[in-house]
C-alpha cells in the first residue's frame, strides 16, 4: 500500500470521526498525528513537534493573556462599556451587541466573549423589556466576525498560519486575517441593523434572571490590576504588529502571559485553567495531518483531481470560490478549526499545481469557516446562543444565510483576490 492510500484513508476516518458527536475533535486530532507517524507518512520521532510549534506558543499566550483580563475585572468592565454605549431601542442594542461581541472575540476566545457579554445582556434585555431571541443572534454574529480581526483571533488563524509554516511559506501577519475579517464584519453589521428585525423570530423570550445577577458584580471603575492587565494587553499587541526577527509575535504572547502571572493578574492554576486545549491540541495535531497530507502525496492527488474538473486553464478566483465554498460546507457539520485545517494544504496543492503563492486560496479556506452558523452544530457557541434565544434550527438557517453566508461569498470574490492574487 503506497503512503498516498494510506494518508487517503486516515484522512476519510479523522473526516467521519468529526462528523461524529461522539468523539472530541481534540482526541480525533492526536489520534490522526499518531496514525501518520505509526504509518510511516511522518517520521515518529518528530510527528509531536507540531504540538510546540510557534503558532500554539502564541496561542497559548494569548489565552493566558486572556485569562488576566477576566480575573482582573478588565474584560468584564471592558464589555459593560461597550454594551453600556447602547441608547434605548432594540436596534441600538441590537447593533452594540454586534460591535461588543466584535471587539471582545478580538482579543478574548469566542466561547469567553459569549460568557462574558451574556450576562450584561440579560440585565439589560431585563431593564428595556427586550426579548433575548432579538439579541443573542446579533452578539454570536458578532463574536464570529472578531475571530478574524487578527491572527490570535481564533484557532482557525492559528492552524491556517502553522499549516502555511510547515509547508515553506510565512505565517499570517497579526492583521493580516482583517482583509477578511474587517469587510465581513462591516458588511453583516449593517444587514444586522437594516434588516435584522425582520430576520429575528418576533416573541418574547425572557431573559435569565440569574446571569442578570452576575453583572451586577462587574467593576465600574477602571482600576486596580485592571491597569496591569490592559497594558500588558496593548504592549503584546504593538509588540505582535511591529513582529521584529528579535521578538517575533510568539515571543511576545509568551512574555504578554508570563507578565500576567508574575504581576498577579492571574495565579498559575488560573493560567492552565484559561487555556483552551481543545483548541491547541487541534492545531498541533491537524498541522501534523495537513504536513502528512502534503508528504505523502495525496494533496498534490486532490489538487491534480479538481484540476481536472475545473480545467487547466481555470481562474484563480473559480479556484478559491469552490475552497471557500466547500469548507463552508464541511465547517457546518465539524470544527471549523478542523474545517480551515482540512482544506488548507489543499489549497497549498492547488496554488501549487497553477504556479502561485497558496496565500489565497489557504485564506478561502479561513474565510469559508467563519460562516459557521448555518445549522445547530456548526460552532459549540451556536447551541448557547440557541439556548439563550430558544431558536429552532429553520431560524438558525435563515439567520446564517442572510447575515453570513451571502455577504460572506461576496467578501471573499472580492477581497482574497484583492490582497493576495
Amino acid at each position: 500500500m503506497t503512503q498516498t492510500v494510506m494518508a487517503a484513508i486516515i484522512l476519510v476516518v479523522i473526516i467521519y470521526l468529526f462528523f461524529s458527536p461522539r468523539f472530541p475533535n481534540s482526541v480525533v486530532a492526536i489520534l490522526g498525528t499518531i496514525a501518520m507517524g505509526v504509518s510511516g507518512i511522518l517520521p515518529v520521532k518528530e510527528v509531536f513537534q507540531y504540538y510546540a510549534a510557534s503558532t500554539c506558543v502564541l496561542m497559548i499566550g494569548m489565552m493566558i493573556i486572556g485569562g488576566g483580563m477576566m480575573h482582573t475585572g478588565f474584560a468584564g468592565w471592558l464589555g459593560n462599556k461597550l454594551v453600556g454605549m447602547t441608547g434605548k431601542g432594540e436596534r441600538n442594542l441590537m447593533l452594540i451587541a454586534v460591535l461588543s461581541g466584535w471587539i471582545m472575540s478580538s482579543v478574548c476566545s469566542g466561547s469567553a466573549s459569549m460568557m462574558i457579554l451574556y450576562p450584561i445582556i440579560c440585565s439589560i434585555c431585563i431593564a428595556s423589556k427586550i426579548s433575548m431571541s432579538r439579541i443573542m443572534f446579533p452578539m454570536f454574529a458578532g463574536i464570529g466576525m472578531g475571530s478574524l480581526m487578527t491572527v490570535a483571533g481564533s484557532g482557525m488563524c492559528g492552524a491556517t498560519s502553522a499549516i502555511l509554516e510547515e509547508a515553506g511559506f510565512r505565517g499570517w501577519s497579526f492583521f493580516e486575517p482583517a482583509w477578511i475579517g474587517l469587510p465581513s464584519a462591516i458588511a453583516g453589521t449593517l444587514i444586522i441593523y437594516f434588516f435584522g428585525q425582520k430576520l429575528l423570530p418576533d416573541r418574547m423570550v425572557l431573559p435569565d434572571a440569574a446571569q442578570a445577577e452576575k453583572a451586577q458584580n462587574i467593576p465600574d471603575k477602571f482600576g486596580g490590576k485592571m491597569w496591569v492587565s490592559a497594558t500588558i494587553l496593548v504592549l503584546t499587541i504593538i509588540g505582535m504588529v511591529i513582529d521584529s526577527p528579535v521578538l517575533p509575535m510568539y515571543m511576545c504572547a509568551a512574555l504578554g502571559a508570563c507578565a500576567s502571572v508574575l504581576t498577579g493578574c492571574l495565579n498559575q492554576k488560573q493560567m492552565f485553567a484559561s487555556i483552551s486545549w481543545n483548541t491547541i491540541f487541534m492545531i498541533g495535531g491537524m498541522t501534523a495531518v495537513a504536513k502528512g497530507v502534503e508528504a505523502s502525496g495525496l494533496g498534490q492527488v486532490i489538487a491534480d483531481g479538481i484540476m481536472n474538473m475545473v480545467g487547466a486553464d481555470a481562474s484563480p478566483i473559480l479556484v478559491i470560490m469552490i475552497i471557500y465554498l466547500v469548507t463552508g460546507l464541511i465547517t457546518q457539520f465539524m470544527s471549523n478549526n478542523a474545517a480551515a485545517s482540512l482544506m488548507a494544504p489543499i489549497g497549498i496543492s492547488l496554488a501549487s499545481a497553477m504556479g502561485i503563492e497558496p496565500y489565497a486560496f489557504v485564506a478561502a479556506a479561513l474565510g469559508g469557516s467563519l460562516i459557521a452558523m448555518l445549522t445547530p452544530i456548526a460552532t459549540p457557541t451556536m447551541a448557547f446562543a440557541m439556548e439563550g434565544g430558544k431558536y429552532t434550527p429553520k431560524e438558525v438557517f435563515i439567520w446564517g444565510v442572510f447575515t453570513q453566508l451571502i455577504p460572506n461569498i461576496i467578501v471573499a470574490l472580492v477581497f482574497i483576490p484583492l490582497a493576495w492574487l
